[in-house]
Order: structure tokens, then C-alpha cells, then sequence
């Protein structure tokens, strides 16, 4: 049989220094005892890089800087340069390696690359924070969001401090498998482990947890950057994954042993996966360590013929169980079943697809499954099955306090056999009777904690389980008592305290029974009663109770006092009393409390009545309700710039204005606004005289209008009889001035055919009646439509004709302006009539000698102008 789990780690094809080409991996470390100088630890730490099998020299790195962190604040405490130590490359697998019924076999390669090195650590408090980042990973992973490509990865471990147990500096990082080979086919069933060995026999628990970002391309992607400090940003996940479900949520992990199974994604390729393995103190729940392993892992579009069971199946009712195979898929045309109980006879054989068999007695038998068996494709696997119906371990303890006898007792039940066989661990381990092996011991703890207690029970027939439990050892026996409290002088109190065991009350003052656990006093004077309990075991433990003792009850409640309609409001009462009672209750949030909360909707008087026992008083308190002021300040109003606005408040007889900017007043109802130069929001401020002393609020807003004339883009020339359209910006009405050669002086682009020069005004405004001008400069040329092109220019950078261009007069546009040296060579061209030829070509000034030009175009009357001519150029 072959078992097989592969996870395939994708392989990138880019071969540049910023190439994604990094697959995850996982950095941890070893202590090996006491370091050179005092009060120093010795760590061996080791980093593993994934990448890909084939990198290039700028991918690879001889040496890292693995950078250390104090972890009390997370600053640099060193950064150590590494040599690269050795790799392993993990090759394709062959056919004949493989399940022979796996199609298409992915592609495997890929490259863990060691980095190893010895460091002397002083012991502090909180320890370390081991790090190490580099760009990038791998492309086209699936569950990481889109724009991810070039994110990087942070490989971090953390080195426990003496602030948890004077031991945990010499701790040991719990050391994943190097198991890193298995195949995943999409919508198949896998199970991979990442069960972890620890050398300090620490708790582990396992858990999914989000992947780490680092450097980007081009942002610390060298060998030689250093990390940054903690904590460390997660990647961005899409949807439905996440880093606590990286594969979906089909896929778990198990917290206990690490392993990781279910069923696979439907969508082919690479998945990035985190585990954490939590190291936790042994007996104590205190969490010291972790270390995690990243692994990019390849989900194949493949078909998988396997027969896959539970590691073990127990049976704890009864003695009948169904099985299954956990990987259905594939091409299984055939199920075998061997139940491992022959004393069944045939029926310990089945070829049903899930079986259900009843064992004939008690014990582990070993099942069978082969699918496809004597034919192609063939897969079979074993496992345990143990039957155990009815074995029911479990235990009770009794006691509670250090140095007094603990009792632990055994109540295990089982049908079958009888139990015969106990292993008993208090989790005292600096204790010489730590290990017992009678059915029911006793121990005594010589300090309060918690205690991690295990119990090993077995029956005569073999069956056998451990049972864990946490047994809390206290100082003294829990105990309680009643609260503090008052009586009135002439009232009696039962007295109460919760515990297991006898109880002693002191002193013997008007108490009726000082051995009872809940006596009754009527003491006449202020006293302390004090109560001592004995628990069975002989653990002692005391408490106390205050009796004040009242001959009258104070009780005052308040001033009267106004208060706005619809506010709540608390009424405080200065009393003594243990009870209250208030009246009427309909708008008090509760008549019970000593201050309630009270929202009246009109004038209300309150009477409220105190207690102490049989003492009583009571008081009155009335509440004025007055109505909030109500602010109005006017209706918004719109003013063009340079002018005032009136401002008119009302609702009562205080005003604030707020902002007091361009007001002639802010604490009158009626400012003026002088002058503001854009919108201003006010807010008046309301008082009033009727009682209530809140405020009420109001806005309006002036609107400020300033109109920006605009006649045109600029002054601008044309030939005589063009026609030439204005077009005006600014407003909703426009006038324009003078009339002469305007089509429409009311319009804001009318056509002009000016006959010579002149200087247009537009009067632009909108219907506030804000208004602004503005002119346009038109100069008209007694010339045809065409190209006016100089004679000379002289390119010598004074400012003045260094460029040689064309002057469109009466012209849509310029459609081609070429130059050329007098054996035919361009030397310029462009369609852009104020760029101009600078005189040079290539780079280079031409030398003073006639050029050719030529120029076309199209006229104002869409006529097609073509023109040439001979041009001088001077230095």
C-alpha cells in the first residue's frame, strides 16, 4: 500500500532580481545551554527558505541579515549577517514514485534553502523577536487578492522571556516535519500533518493564521536589508478565503494533532497556507512560544484513485460502527472491506460502498479497505478500530486548599470486564508522591496554582483511556458572606455564609447561634461580625460582615428646580436608607432607585420614601417644565460682492452670531453683514428669560455672487470679410458693445464682420443683477487668407526672430510647414504653426545659407492653400 499526500509548490518562471520566486518556509531555533557571559542564553537558530528549484544570481543569496528585536518595545537590538549553510532540491515525481492512478502526475521542483547560525542572548523579561524578509512570491496565487503579485514574506520567531517562568528562556521551538512533498487533486479529499515534535514536552495547539507581507519589488528585495520591526501587516485575502481558511471552508486543521484535511478547492492552483503551533506551559494554560510554517501550496487538476480512513475509529456505545472512505473520488469501481474480527465469519467481509459491521467483543481490530482490488488502479490502507462499548473513565476530587489532603476518587464505569488497572499524575512534580497507582489516593500540594492532573484507567480487558482535568488549589476554602449592610436600631438580621464545612461567628453579641452558617443578629450599636470556616479537610478560611446600625433615616431630596420640556434629568438624593420607593412612577425610569431618572411633560412634584427596616422618612422635590426658546434666523439670502445683507433673528431675547466676521454686531437680533467676500454660513444662538437654561439654534446663509466677465479666449486678428464668432463666458445675460458689424449684441456669441480694428465690450451679469466687464481686442487685415512667411530669421538665442515660422492670416489651421536644405533634405516638419524650426537638424545648427520651405493649409472658406518659399537663415 501507498500513502500519499502531495502539495505541490508552484513554480514562477522569472529569472530577475525582483522576479516572484520565494515559496514560504519557517525559521525556529534550539537553546543550548548557558551563554559566554553571565546571565546570557545560547540559541542555535536556524532559517529555511522555499523558492524555486532554478534561480538566478540575483535571486539567490550567499548570505541574509536576520535581524533580532527586543520584544519588550520592538526595537533593533542586533542585525546579524548569515551564510547560506546548504539546499535540498525536491524533484518531479516519477510515475513509479507516485499513485499509479494519479492523471496527470503534477510537476514538483523546488528549493529549501538553510541559513544557520549561533547567538549569545542576554536574558530579559519579555525576550526576543527573531526576523528575516524578502521579496517576493510566487505569481498567480489564488487566494491572495488581485494586485498582490509582487508582495513579499516575513519569516519571524519568537524567544520567550523570564517574565513567564524563569525557564522560558531556555526554551526549545517546536520543530515542524519536513514532510513537504504530497499531491492535492481539486474536489478530492487530502489530509497533510504539520504535527510538530517539542523538545520541552510544552502543550501545542495549531491553528490557520494569515500569511505575512514584506518587502515589495524594488523595496528591500535585496539579501542585504535587514526586517523590519514587528508586528507584521497580513496579505490581503479574496474572498471566501482567509487566513484562518486558506483553502475554504472545507478544508480544517485539527488544534490537537496538526493535522490538516478535507477537501480540496475546485479551482486549480498555487494557495498560500500558514500554521502557527502555539507552545503552552505545561499545567498552567500560559502561552510561551510560536513558531509558524508558510507553504504555497498547488491544488492539480488531476483525478485521484485512493483508499483513504481515519487514523483510528473508536467505538464507545456500542459495538456496531459504518465506515467510509474518505477519498470517494476517482475511478473506484470496487470496494473491499476486511472488519479484522473473523470470529464473524463471513460477515467480516464487505464490498458495500459504506459497510456497518457489529464486533463480537471488546479490543482494537485492525480494518481494511482496498478499492479497485485486482484491478488497475488499485489502493488499499488500514486502520485501528478499538471497542470499547461502555468504558466510561472519568474522576472526582474533594478539597480545595494547599496543605491539606486532596481526594481523588475514581468513578469510572465499564460494562464489560472490570476495572483493574489506575496511574494517577497530580501534575505536583516537585512532589515525591507525584505518581500514584491506587484506585483512590490522597495528595497533599504544598502551594496554590493550577494543577494539569492525568489519569490512566484500564478494565481487564484491555480497554485503557486517559482523562485530563485541572484541579485549581486555593490559599483557603471558598467562602462567602453577606454584603456590608445597615439596620435600624430596632430591627434583627439574618446573617449568611456560603461554604462546605463548620462555621464559627464572632463575637457572641445579639447573635442567636454562633455556630450556625446563617445566624440571626440585632445589634444596637455598630459591630463587625467575623465567621471562621473549617472544610472537611482541615482548611481554614475567615470573613467579615459590617452591621451599621441607624437610629433615623436622613433623607433629603433636593432643591426644587426648572427644567427643559422633553430633557431627562436625575434626581439626586442624599440618603442613608437601604430602600427607596418614589412617587408618581409613570415618568421615572424606575421608582426603585435611589436616583432615578426623571422626564416630566409638565410641572411634576416627586415624593420619595427611604427605608431602614422598620425606620422610615420622606421628602418632596417639584420639577418646573419650561418649553426650549425657539431660534429663527431668517430665510437665506443671495447678494452680489460689494454689498451688505440684513440679518433678522427671532425666538427670544438673547442672540450670539457665529462667525462674527463682516457683522456690525454678534450679540443683537438684527446684524448687518457689510461687504462679505464669499458664502458665509451664521448661526444664531437663542436664549430666554421664561427658565430654561438651554439654548436654541438656527442658520442662514448668505450667498455670495461674483461675476467673472469673460469676452473670449483672447485678442485675435482676421482678414477682411471673415466672418468672426465671440463667444462670451460668465452670466445668463449678455451685452455687447459697440453694435458695429455685430450680428446680435444680446446673445452671448454673436458673429462679427469687422471692416477694421476695433475693441469689443460685453457686459455679462445674471439675474441677481450682479454684473462684470471685460473687452476683446480684434485687428483686421486688408490681406487675403494665406500664409505670411519672413524672409530671414537668425537663430542666435537673443529672444528675438530665433524662430522661423508661418503667420496664418484668415486661416482654420495649418495643415503641413516642412523646411529643406538646398539638396532636397527635410530638416524640419509639423503641423503646429508656433513651434517654428530652431535651425537645427539632428541636433546640430545649420550653417547660414537659403532653405526651401513649403507650407499647406485650409482657409477661413474651407479653400485648400498650398505655398513655397525661399528663407535666409543668418548667424
Amino acid at each position: 500500500m501507498k500513502k500519499l499526500f502531495l502539495i505541490t509548490l508552484f513554480i514562477a518562471a522569472a529569472f530577475t532580481s525582483s522576479a516572484n520566486h520565494t515559496r514560504g518556509g519557517w525559521m525556529y531555533y534550539r537553546y543550548i545551554g548557558p551563554g559566554s557571559a553571565p546571565n546570557t542564553g545560547r540559541y542555535f537558530i536556524t532559517l529555511k527558505i522555499y523558492t524555486e528549484c532554478n534561480l538566478n544570481v540575483n535571486q539567490f543569496c550567499p548570505s541574509v541579515n536576520i535581524s533580532i528585536f527586543n520584544a519588550s518595545d520592538n526595537s533593533l537590538y542586533e542585525t546579524v549577517n548569515v551564510s547560506y549553510q546548504d539546499s535540498l532540491n525536491i524533484q518531479n515525481c516519477q510515475q513509479q514514485e507516485c499513485h499509479p492512478c494519479i492523471s496527470p502526475i503534477p510537476s514538483i521542483c523546488y528549493k529549501i534553502s538553510t541559513y544557520e547560525f549561533t547567538r549569545d542572548l542576554p536574558i530579559t523579561s519579555f525576550g526576543y523577536v527573531i526576523s528575516y524578509q524578502r521579496c517576493c512570491r510566487i505569481a498567480n496565487i489564488i487566494n491572495m487578492a488581485p494586485g498582490s503579485v509582487s508582495v513579499g514574506d516575513t519569516w519571524t520567531v519568537n524567544i520567550p522571556g523570564n517574565a513567564l517562568t524563569p525557564f522560558a528562556p531556555h526554551n526549545s521551538s517546536a520543530l515542524f516535519p519536513q514532510n513537504d512533498t504530497a499531491i492535492i487533486c481539486k474536489d478530492n479529499y487530502f489530509s497533510y500533518s504539520f504535527g510538530a515534535f517539542d523538545l520541552n514536552n510544552d502543550s501545542l495547539v495549531y491553528e490557520f493564521a494569515p500569511a505575512f507581507t514584506g518587502p515589495s519589488a524594488g523595496g528591500g528585495a535585496n539579501c542585504s536589508n535587514a526586517a523590519s520591526p514587528p508586528p507584521y501587516n497580513s496579505i490581503n485575502y479574496i474572498a471566501p478565503f482567509s487566513g484562518s481558511s486558506p483553502l475554504g471552508s472545507s478544508v480544517t486543521i485539527n488544534a490537537v494533532t496538526g493535522l490538516v484535511s478535507g477537501i480540496a478547492p475546485g479551482t486549480p492552483g498555487t494557495y498560500v497556507l500558514t500554521v502557527v503551533c502555539s507552545e503552552y506551559i505545561r499545567g498552567t494554560g500560559t502561552k510561551k512560544a510560536e513558531v509558524r510554517k508558510s507553504l504555497h501550496i498547488q491544488v492539480a487538476d488531476c483525478s485521484l484513485t485512493q483508499a483513504n480512513l481515519d487514523p483510528v475509529y473508536f467505538s464507545c456505545d456500542d459495538s456496531t460502527m459504518t465506515f467510509s472512505n474518505n477519498s470517494p473520488g476517482g475511478n473506484i469501481q470496487t470496494y473491499y472491506w476486511e472488519f479484522g474480527d473473523p470470529s464473524t465469519g463471513a460477515n467480516n467481509i464487505s464490498s458495500s460502498t459504506n459497510p456497518t459491521h457489529t464486533y463480537s467483543d471488546t479490543g482494537v481490530f485492525i480494518l481494511k479497505l482496498v478499492v479497485n482490488r485486482n484491478l488497475p488502479c488499485s489502493d488499499s490502507t488500514t486502520s485501528l478500530v478499538k471497542v470499547y462499548p461502555i468504558f466510561a473513565p472519568d474522576f472526582t476530587v474533594a478539597g480545595q486548599c494547599k496543605n491539606t489532603p486532596i481526594q481523588f476518587t475514581d468513578v469510572s464505569t465499564t460494562t464489560i470486564g472490570v476495572v483493574d488497572y489506575w496511574h494517577w499524575n497530580f501534575g505536583d512534580a516537585g512532589s515525591a508522591s507525584n505518581i500514584s497507582f491506587i484506585q483512590n489516593p490522597t495528595h497533599t500540594y504544598a502551594a496554590s496554582a493550577n494543577y494539569d492532573v492525568q489519569f490512566i484507567v484500564a478494565n481487564s480487558k484491555g480497554c485503557k483511556d486517559t482523562v485530563y482535568k485541572t484541579v485549581i488549589i486555593a490559599d483557603k476554602p471558598a467562602l462567602e458572606v453577606t454584603n456590608d449592610t445597615l439596620i435600624c436600631y430596632i430591627d434583627t438580621l439574618q446573617l449568611n455564609a456560603i461554604g462546605t464545612g463548620t462555621f464559627i461567628w464572632s463575637p457572641n453579641y445579639n447573635i442567636d447561634n454562633t455556630a450556625a452558617q446563617s445566624p440571626l443578629v440585632s445589634p444596637d450599636v455598630p459591630t463587625k461580625y467575623y465567621v471562621t470556616l473549617t472544610d472537611p479537610y482541615g482548611c481554614v478560611g475567615s470573613d467579615s460582615v459590617f452591621v451599621d446600625v441607624k437610629l433615623l433615616v436622613t433623607l433629603q431630596a433636593g432643591n426644587d428646580s426648572t427644567i427643559c420640556k422633553t430633557d431627562a434629568v436625575v434626581l439626586q438624593l442624599n440618603s442613608d436608607a437601604l430602600h427607596h420607593l418614589w412617587t408618581p412612577p409613570g415618568t421615572l425610569n424606575d421608582p426603585t432607585l435611589k436616583n432615578p431618572t426623571a422626564t416630566p411633560t409638565g410641572t411634576l412634584t416627586y415624593q420619595v420614601v427611604g427605608n431602614i427596616g422598620k425606620c422610615t422618612a420622606s421628602d418632596d422635590i417639584t420639577l418646573k417644565v419650561v418649553p426650549y426658546p425657539t431660534a429663527n434666523a431668517g430665510t437665506d439670502t443671495a447678494i452680489c460682492v460689494g454689498t451688505s445683507a440684513q440679518l433678522n433673528a427671532s425666538g427670544g431675547t438673547n442672540y450670539s452670531w457665529s462667525p462674527a466676521a463682516f457683522l456690525t454686531a454678534a450679540n443683537i437680533a438684527n446684524p448687518i453683514a457689510v461687504n462679505p467676500t464669499a458664502n458665509v454660513k451664521y448661526i444664531v444662538t437663542v436664549r430666554d428669560t421664561l427658565g430654561c437654561p438651554k439654548t436654541a439654534k438656527d442658520t442662514v446663509i448668505v450667498l455670495v455672487t461674483k461675476i467673472n466677465a469673460d469676452a473670449g479666449p483672447r485678442d485675435t486678428t482676421v482678414v477682411i470679410d471673415q466672418p468672426l464668432l465671440l463667444r462670451a463666458s460668465g452670466g445668463t445675460n449678455y451685452l455687447w458693445s459697440p453694435a458695429q458689424w455685430l450680428n446680435n449684441i444680446g446673445t452671448a456669441s454673436p458673429v462679427a464682420l469687422p471692416q477694421s480694428n476695433i475693441e469689443y465690450i460685453v457686459k455679462v451679469s445674471n439675474a441677481a443683477g450682479c454684473f462684470a466687464y471685460d473687452s476683446i481686442l480684434v485687428k483686421v487685415f486688408k490681406l487675403d487668407a494665406g500664409f505670411y512667411v519672413p524672409t530671414a530669421f537668425s537663430p542666435n538665442g537673443d529672444g528675438r526672430n530665433d524662430l522661423f515660422r508661418p503667420v496664418l492670416l484668415g486661416m482654420k489651421g495649418l495643415d503641413l510647414f516642412k523646411v529643406f536644405n538646398r539638396w532636397g533634405q527635410m530638416l524640419y516638419s509639423s503641423t503646429d504653426f508656433e513651434s517654428g524650426w530652431d535651425g537645427k537638424f539632428g541636433g546640430r545648427e545649420q550653417a547660414s545659407a537659403t532653405y526651401i520651405w513649403y507650407a499647406e493649409g485650409t482657409d477661413y472658406k474651407n479653400n485648400k492653400i498650398k505655398k513655397k518659399g525661399y528663407v535666409v537663415l543668418v548667424r
